[in-house]
């Protein structure tokens, strides 16, 4: 209501009162909303027991019905016919106009938010195609790989989420909309204007007026949504097949450590453990045999050896791998059957090594079996001997099965 029927009703009901029956009283509170249900006008809602006598007329003269009231709600349905927005005016707040934007009356500031726009959504393909590049072409055990894989999704996504809000902010229309709330099953004449509104509101996007926006926001999209099938692709590329059947072990490979030392005969302490690399053997210039260690990423991923000694007498060997150890001295591979994690935990009152990501237990003393947890066959072993310097080293080359889980064996 405007300020002229304020001043006249406060002079019926006197300053800050309201008499029986007011609708005012209606809507002072929840519970009188609730029992006399009127709308944002202070009129009652029709079906309540509310008159225009007030609350307190006889039983029997409302218009329907008491009915529960439900307050006034603001919903983005009607639009105002000027551009508006809501502010505190002088006589206690009220809508006032919004000041148009450059681009509704300049067309040249119109142009300009387009190729802002269309310059965001060119950023999301770029950052896409980098994306896909880095997947497929870069080194994924370089220090570059995730950042830069990392940098091009948010270039895709956020050049895209960029473009779309200053779409919004400087190309849409801006209105102001109220509606009364109203039943949850709508009339027909509302569902064809809602279907007239999203019409109008396709047509607001300005699609149709912008083809540069429609052509650079579609090919965004569909370049954007090509990154679904990146990962499907890398499922099918990273299947290992045959390479986990082979290692970088070879036959008269020492056994180093990461840091570079090479294990002899009584470096490891019974009940001690100690994680190996190969040593590869190279024949020098001069005929001299020297030793490379490969403790590269690519070796440790797949020949990653552990190295345990045990007490005399408590090694039971299989059939066949009577002479894989030395002095108590057993190596297996580190990388777990179940899931490839590192197996590094060893108890050395039981014998037994742990996985600690799925707590799978193998025992040392019968060819690791896994006794245990998800694992389901032995870890991998490895024949050792020592040379006549005590070095010890790769007896008969590489291991006898294939390493890692037991899933990439069916791959």
């Amino acid at each position: 209501m405007d300020r002229s029927e304020a001043e006249g009703m406060s002079d019926k009901t006197g300053p800050g009162t309201a008499g029986p029956g007011d609708p005012a009283e209606s809507a002072g509170s929840v519970f009188a909303r609730s029992k006399h249900p009127v709308d944002t006008a202070g009129r009652p809602v029709k079906g309540s027991n509310v008159s225009a006598g007030g609350p307190d007329v006889p039983a029997g003269t409302h218009d329907g019905p008491e009915a529960l009231g439900t307050p006034p709600h603001q919903t983005d349905s009607s639009r105002d016919p000027e551009t508006t927005v809501m502010r505190p005016g002088a006589h206690g707040g009220g809508v006032t106009p919004r000041p148009p934007r450059a681009e509704d009356v300049d067309h040249r500031a119109e142009r300009r938010a387009e190729r802002l726009i269309a310059f965001w959504f060119m950023i999301s393909v770029v950052g896409t195609v980098g994306f896909v590049i880095t997947n497929f072409v870069g080194d994924k055990h370089k220090q570059y790989y995730t950042p830069c894989l990392g940098s091009a999704l948010g270039m895709a996504v956020g050049g895209l989420g960029i473009g779309l809000i200053l779409w919004a902010k400087r190309l849409m229309p801006h209105e102001h909309a109220v509606q009364e709330r109203h039943a949850f099953t709508s009339p027909k004449e509302e569902i064809a204007v809602t279907e007239a509104e999203i019409t109008s509101g396709f047509a607001d996007t300005g699609l149709a007026r912008h083809p540069l926006l429609r052509r650079t926001l579609l090919g965004a999209g569909t370049v954007l949504g090509g990154l679904v099938v990146v990962p499907l692709l890398n499922l099918t590329n990273s299947k290992p097949g045959k390479k986990l059947d082979h290692t970088s072990w070879v036959k008269g490979a020492r056994l180093v450590t990461e840091d570079g030392r090479y294990v002899k005969l009584g470096d490891v302490s019974i009940g001690g453990i100690e994680t190996v690399f190969p040593a590869i053997p190279v024949t020098a210039a001069d005929g001299s045999v020297i030793y490379k260690p490969k403790t590269d990423l690519h070796t440790k991923a797949d020949s990653t050896t552990i190295l345990i000694r045990l007490p005399p007498g408590v090694d039971q060997p299989r059939k066949g791998r009577e002479n894989w150890s030395v002095d108590g001295h057993v190596a297996y591979s580190k990388i777990c059957t179940h899931a490839g994690c590192p197996v590094s935990l060893y108890e050395q009152q039981t014998h037994h090594l742990l996985c600690p990501c799925h707590q799978s237990v193998f025992d040392v003393r019968d060819g690791c079996r896994a006794i245990f947890g998800p694992a389901s066959r032995s870890l991998p072993q490895l024949a050792i001997a020592a040379d006549a310097d005590g070095f010890l080293h790769a007896r008969d080359g590489d291991y006898d099965e294939p390493v890692g889980a037991a899933f990439w064996e069916r791959s």
